[in-house]
């Protein structure tokens, strides 16, 4: 692609996929540019395109719970033609896990935290001895499904100063 200058530019994947959207805009006459979530056509100066149609901005929605797919942050799943928000595809297709803390479950969709093999609620994810709760960065070690900060496991300070 020339440049200012007389140079010439490699074009990544991104781009031209990018540019092959915009084209394939560009040759649609406004008037038939249809949305895919009311059928009325779209001549607002932004709109989405997903799933191979194009969305007025408030349409783009999970078919579920029904919030906005278009706002920044937000992912669009499809699975079986639906469309769907992040937490309602992981509610039905998300796998569920079993805390190593408490033996309770964790539904796909909770934040939790991952230490090796090994998964465990927020709030459970905290020394055993002291209640200390983690930040990144810090020292830990799990025994046997137990959490203990460094400053309670001794031998497991000596282990990390020894590195």
């Amino acid at each position: 692609m020339p440049v200012a200058g007389g140079e010439t530019k490699e074009r990544g994947d991104n781009e031209e996929n990018l540019e092959e959207t915009v084209n394939e805009v560009l040759d649609i006459h406004p008037t038939q540019l249809q949305c895919g979530g009311c059928s009325k056509n779209i001549s607002d100066r932004y709109f989405l395109k997903a799933m191979d149609e194009y969305w007025h901005e408030d349409c783009l929605s999970c078919d579920l719970c029904g919030c906005r797919l278009g706002e920044v942050g937000r992912h669009l799943y499809s699975k079986y033609g639906r469309k769907l928000c992040k937490r309602d595809y992981l509610r039905l297709f998300g796998k569920d896990g079993i805390c190593c803390a408490c033996g309770k479950r964790i539904r796909a969709y909770e934040m939790m935290m991952r230490s090796l093999d090994k998964v465990f609620h927020l709030d459970c994810f905290k020394c055993f001895t002291c209640n200390k709760n983690f930040c990144v960065g810090d020292k830990y070690v799990v025994m046997e499904n137990t959490i203990f900060c460094d400053n309670d496991i001794p031998e497991f300070r000596e282990l990390i100063s020894d590195d």
